[in-house]
C-alpha cells in the first residue's frame, strides 16, 4: 500500500467515524465513506459502477432468504404475545428465588433480543419498564442496568439469531451449524447471568442485614433489623406477578423453536427451510391466539413491521458492502493480513488481539454492524492460523455483543442511560461490571472447551 493510498483509507474512517457522530444511520455512513474512497482511488466512474451493482448483488443472494424469514418468524411471535408468555411465566417460576424479577428481566430482553437481532433496540425497549420492575421489588438501579444492558446480548448465541445468520453470509460459512454452535454458549451465559444475579441480590442481602446489626447495636433504630432487610426483596419478587402465567403461549413459543431449529439438527430441512417452516408455524399461531375481526390487520402490521425490519437489516449489509468494496480496492484488507502474518505471534496471541479489536466498536456501531465490518477482515487471519471456522464465529459474535457494554465504550449503557436518566452513566457501568466478568469467563471457556460451541453441530453431523 502506497503512501497515498495510506492517507485515503485513514480519511475514509475518519469520514465514516464523523457521519456516526452526527448520527447518520450506520449503512449510509458505511455506503457514504466507501464510496468517498472509491471516488478518491478510482474515479467517480467506479464509485458509480458500485452503486449500480453492490445493492442488488446484496438482495439476489438466495441464502439471504433466511433473514427475513427469521424476521417475520420473530413478529409474527410477539404479535402473538409468545414473548410476554414466556416473561410471566419465568416471572411465576423464579419469583421466589433471590433476584426472581431481575431473573425474568434478564429472560425477557433474552427472548427480546432473539426476535428483534439488535441488543441496542432491546436495551431502548425494556429499560424502563424492567428497571421499573426490578426496583419495585427491591432491587438497586444498578442491578435494574446491568440485568437489561447484558440481557440484551443473549439475544445474538440464542437461535434463530439474525447476528450468526450474518456471520454465516459474509464468511461462508455454513448457517445451519453456526445456528446450532450457539446453542452451548447461549446456554452458559444464561446460566452465569443469572448466577451473577443470585450473587449480587445474595451479597447485598449480606450487607444490608449486618448495616441493620450495627446500626442496633449502636443504639440507632434501623428503619428495618437484619431479617427483614434480608427478606425484603424475596417479599417483593414474590409479590411482583400476580397474573395467571400464559402456558399456552410458552408452549406455542417452544414449538416455533424446535421447528425453526429442531428441524436444523434432525437433519430434516436446510437453514432457509427452517426458517420458512418457524414463519410459517407462528402465523398460524398467531392466527390462533388473534380474534378473527382483528386476523388482517394483525397480519398486515406483522408484514409491514418486518418489512421495516429487513429493509433496515439490507441496507447494513450493502453498506458493508461498499466499505469492503473500498477496503479491497485500497489493499488495506491484504496489507492487515499480510502484517498480523508477518509479526510472527503465536496463533492464539494473534486470536486474543483480534477480539480486544473488537471492543473498541461497541463505543460506535451495535452488533449486526460490527460483524458486518470486522468479520469480512478477522475470518480470514484466524482461519489461516488453523482455527475452526464455525468456533470463530461463535466466539467473535460472542466479544461482539461483550463489546456492547464494556467501559467506556459500551454502546448498551448510553442507550439505557438515555432510557433511564436518574441511573446515572456511573451507575450503568457499575451496575454492569459483574456480567463482563461473567462474559469473561464465558469467553475463556469457549477458547479452552471449544467442545461447548461444537458439541451440538457434532452430534446434528453424527445422526
Amino acid at each position: 500500500m502506497t503512501a497515498g493510498t495510506l492517507i485515503v483509507v485513514i480519511a475514509v474512517l475518519a469520514l465514516f467515524l464523523a457521519l456516526l457522530a452526527i448520527r447518520l444511520h450506520v449503512g449510509l455512513a458505511l455506503m457514504t465513506a466507501g464510496l468517498t474512497g472509491t471516488v478518491l482511488l478510482r474515479g467517480p466512474e467506479a464509485a458509480v459502477s458500485t452503486v449500480a451493482n453492490q445493492p442488488f448483488s446484496t438482495a439476489a443472494d438466495y441464502s439471504l432468504t433466511i433473514i427475513p424469514l427469521f424476521i417475520l418468524m420473530g413478529v409474527f411471535a410477539v404479535r402473538a404475545r409468545l414473548a410476554q408468555a414466556g416473561f410471566d411465566l419465568a416471572s411465576r417460576v423464579l419469583r421466589r428465588l433471590p433476584g426472581g424479577t431481575a431473573l425474568a428481566s434478564l429472560s425477557g430482553s433474552g427472548m427480546f433480543a432473539a426476535v428483534t437481532g439488535s441488543s441496542v433496540a432491546t436495551v431502548a425497549t425494556m429499560a424502563r419498564v424492567s428497571t421499573d420492575a426490578i426496583t419495585r421489588a427491591g432491587h438497586g438501579i444498578r442491578l435494574a442496568a446491568g440485568t437489561v444492558c447484558a440481557g440484551g446480548t443473549l439475544g445474538v448465541l440464542i437461535p434463530p439469531s439474525i447476528v450468526l445468520v450474518l456471520y454465516g453470509v459474509v464468511t461462508e460459512e455454513s448457517i445451519g451449524h453456526l445456528l446450532l454452535a450457539g446453542i452451548g454458549p447461549g446456554a452458559l451465559t444464561i446460566l452465569l447471568y443469572a448466577a451473577t444475579i443470585v450473587l449480587t441480590v445474595l451479597v447485598r442481602r449480606r450487607r444490608k442485614a449486618r448495616a441493620g446489626v450495627r446500626g442496633a447495636g449502636g443504639g440507632e433504630a434501623p428503619e428495618k433489623d437484619g431479617r427483614e432487610a434480608a427478606g425484603a426483596g424475596e417479599q417483593a419478587d414474590s409479590g411482583a406477578t400476580g397474573a395467571r402465567p400464559d402456558i399456552t403461549g410458552f408452549g406455542f413459543l417452544v414449538v416455533i423453536f424446535l421447528v425453526s431449529v429442531g428441524t436444523i439438527y434432525l437433519g430434516l430441512a436446510t437453514a432457509t427451510e427452517a426458517a420458512s417452516f418457524g414463519a410459517l408455524s407462528a402465523l398460524v399461531i398467531l392466527l390462533v391466539r388473534t380474534r378473527p375481526p382483528r386476523w388482517l390487520r394483525a397480519v398486515g402490521d406483522s408484514v409491514g413491521e418486518a418489512v421495516g425490519l429487513t429493509a433496515m437489516t439490507f441496507l447494513l449489509m450493502v453498506g458493508a458492502g461498499v466499505f469492503t468494496y473500498f477496503l479491497a480496492l485500497s489493499g488495506a484488507s491484504t496489507a492487515l493480513v499480510d502484517a498480523v502474518i508477518g509479526a510472527d505471534l503465536a496463533p492464539y496471541a494473534v486470536l486474543v488481539l483480534c477480539l480486544l479489536l473488537l471492543l473498541p466498536l461497541g463505543m460506535f456501531l451495535d452488533g449486526i454492524s460490527m460483524i458486518l465490518v470486522a468479520a469480512p477482515l478477522l475470518h480470514p487471519i484466524l482461519v489461516g492460523y488453523g482455527f475452526d471456522g464455525i468456533w470463530l464465529g461463535v466466539l467473535i459474535v460472542k466479544v461482539a455483543e461483550m463489546a456492547l457494554i464494556t467501559p467506556p465504550v459500551g454502546m448498551n449503557a448510553f442507550v439505557y442511560s438515555g432510557s433511564v436518566p436518574e441511573a446515572g452513566l456511573g451507575r450503568v457501568f457499575r451496575g454492569i461490571l459483574p456480567f463482563i466478568a461473567a462474559d469473561a469467563v464465558v469467553v475463556a471457556a469457549l477458547i479452552a472447551f471449544p467442545d461447548i460451541v461444537t458439541l451440538v453441530p457434532d452430534l446434528s453431523n453424527a445422526r
